[in-house]
Order: structure tokens, then sequence, then C-alpha cells
């Protein structure tokens, strides 16, 4: 068993305290009241022009209004029903079946050909964190990486949310991605076995 050097299995240290749970739980009520699938898709394109492509959105080049496209509403709606069904299951059904649920969407991600290197997925895991966590006092630009860190910091209501959501994105993000690549595997071998 890899220990850390706080005592902990490095998976353990990432499972969230049900303190953790709650501020993800309450700070979601408040996020998803501003629409915040639209600020996480939109944040994504900002810093990173190619989501629009991994997300097929396309505008006509007559309007360059990508955040009131068809493509960008239904794609962030994707991603804010995605987060909500995650985040509502948190500490009502077993970590397992969140887990499933975003293995699965990996699988998808699959056969979408929507095939992320692993700086989109930190940046995805960042903006959503960072979009989410906005309005607890967190200026998004911390100095430490808190997914390493377990909760030692003096239980503030800001400092519990932005671990929780870093813990609770990473393991949804490394499961999505799990997904993928299970699923390019089990294709991979499908192509062999047809010669």
């Amino acid at each position: 068993m890899k220990l850390n050097c706080f005592g902990r299995s490095s998976e353990r240290s990432m499972e969230l305290s049900s303190d953790e749970m709650q501020a993800v739980r309450d700070s979601w009520k408040r996020a998803k009241e501003r629409e915040i699938g639209k600020h996480i898709l939109q944040a994504l394109i900002e810093r990173k022009p190619q989501f629009k492509d991994y997300f097929g959105i396309h505008v006509d080049e007559k309007s360059d209004d990508v955040f009131s496209c068809r493509e960008f509403q239904l794609q962030s709606h994707r991603i804010q029903n995605f987060l909500d069904t995650a985040v509502s299951s948190l500490g009502f059904c077993p970590i397992g079946n969140i887990h499933q649920m975003a293995y699965r969407i990996g699988q998808i991600h699959f056969y979408r050909g929507v095939n992320f290197g692993a700086d989109n997925w930190l940046t995805f895991k960042k903006v959503t964190v960072e979009s989410v966590t906005n309005d607890c006092g967190s200026s998004g630009s911390s100095v430490i990486d808190l997914k390493s860190v377990p909760s030692i910091f003096p239980s503030n209501s800001s400092t519990v949310v932005i671990i929780g959501w870093e813990k609770f994105m990473s393991s949804v993000i490394r499961e999505m991605k799990r997904g993928f690549l299970d699923e390019a595997r089990r294709n991979c071998h499908d192509e062999e076995t047809r010669f």
C-alpha cells in the first residue's frame, strides 16, 4: 500500500468527507441558479477555442455569437445536467454510481470522437471548480494545488467547498478518462480480431 506524507493511501485521501459533500451540494444549488453550464462552457471556449470543435459548436461567418447558437445551448445544458445528476446523487447513492455514470460518458466521448488530451481535462476541471466556487469567496487563483492536500486547513466554508470540488471533479474526470480508454482498447482489440 502506497502511503503519502499524511499517512493515508492516495485514493482514500481523495474521498470526500461528509462536510465536503455537503459543501459541494450547497455550492451547486447556488451555481445551478446561475445557469452554470453556460459559464463553464463559455470559460472553456475562451481559454481554449478548440473546445468549440470538440463540442460541435459552429457558427456561420455572419454571426460571431457562439454563446447564443443552438449547439452552445445544447452542450451547456448537457454539462449542467450531468453535474446536477452527479452532485444530487452525492451522499445519497454510493459514489460508485456516480463513477459509473462518468465512465459511461467517457465511453460516449470515444464514440463521438472527443479525444481530450491531459491539458484539456485539466482545463475542464479547473474551469468547473472555478466557475462553481466563484461565489464562495475564492478568486480561483490558488497558490497550492488543493487536490493533493487533505483537509488540514481550517474548516472555513470556501476552503471546504474548493477542496470538495477539487476531489469530486478529480474522481469524475478520472472515471471519464478510464471509460474512454477502456472503450478505445476494446475497439482496438475488436479491430485486431477481425482479420
